[in-house]
């Protein structure tokens, strides 16, 4: 049977946690030693504050700063703090704010574009809703770097991948792009993320070795074909561009 007790007099980590109410899952026990004191562990999921944690633990006084109480109180305790959430700035901002705070996100957006095409950072992913403009300011911060190649009538240091994509799409694009500078930026290749080999070459691509070499150590007829190496070096940088809410997926 589950239990509950309210927390007299304690703190977490320096936060007092006087007053709070909650299901006990480990009873008090002693600090070790000579150290005064002692803790109870607690279920705090139902709590913001706690880092994301199931469980902690709340040093007390003693035992006598703690109190048991029905689930009653703990459920109306906990409807409470729930009621109390202050709301996000976002909730109150005006038209004004909402203009600058949206400008300024996306003027990072283009920093950061411009960092992976200058190899300052070997790779970005951009996640957000569809049709708030993330393909296009990418899109025209990799144009604005490559600039001289269109002047120059070479060919650019980018290429913008959108659709379906498999591992072996991956290797050859990664391969094409491989050199120093050069960027491939995958747009809306969903797929990619749910191949554990596609991933796998990610992985290698956008290793933070001084060397990224990629393998692709099974026979192939489509590099024959093509003439492609079982392996190359990547020198590159890659975007992903997704509409995919990362906190919502089972692999985070």
């Amino acid at each position: 049977m589950k239990k509950y007790i309210k927390i007299e007099t304690g703190s977490y980590r320096g936060n007092d946690m006087s007053g709070r109410v909650f299901p006990i899952l480990k009873d008090y026990q002693k600090f070790s030693g000579d150290k005064e004191g002692g803790f109870v562990t607690v279920d705090c999921s139902e709590f913001d504050g706690f880092e994301g944690l199931d469980k902690a633990r709340v040093n007390v006084p003693d035992i006598a700063s703690l109190t048991i109480v029905p689930e009653g109180q703990y459920v109306t305790h906990r409807d409470e703090l729930k009621s109390k959430v202050a709301p996000s700035p976002e909730q109150n901002e005006t038209d004004e704010q909402a203009i600058d705070r949206i400008a300024a996100r996306f003027s990072i957006l283009d920093e950061m574009a411009d960092a992976v095409a200058t190899s300052k950072v070997r790779a970005m992913i951009v996640s957000g809703p569809p049709g708030i403009g993330k393909s296009y300011g990418v899109e025209k911060a990799l144009e604005k770097q490559n600039m001289f190649q269109d002047i120059a009538g070479d060919k650019r240091k980018f290429e913008m991948v959108k659709g379906a994509m498999s591992a072996i799409g991956l290797y050859k694009k990664l391969y094409e792009h491989s050199g120093k500078g050069h960027v491939v930026c995958f747009d809306d290749c969903d797929a990619i993320l749910y191949d554990d080999l596609a991933l796998n070459l990610l992985k290698a691509a956008l290793d933070t070795t001084p060397r990224r070499t990629l393998h692709w150590n099974t026979e192939s007829r489509t590099l024959m074909a093509e003439g492609m190496p079982n392996s190359f070096e990547f020198n590159g940088g890659v975007i992903f561009i997704t509409n995919i809410k990362f906190d919502n997926v089972k692999s985070k």
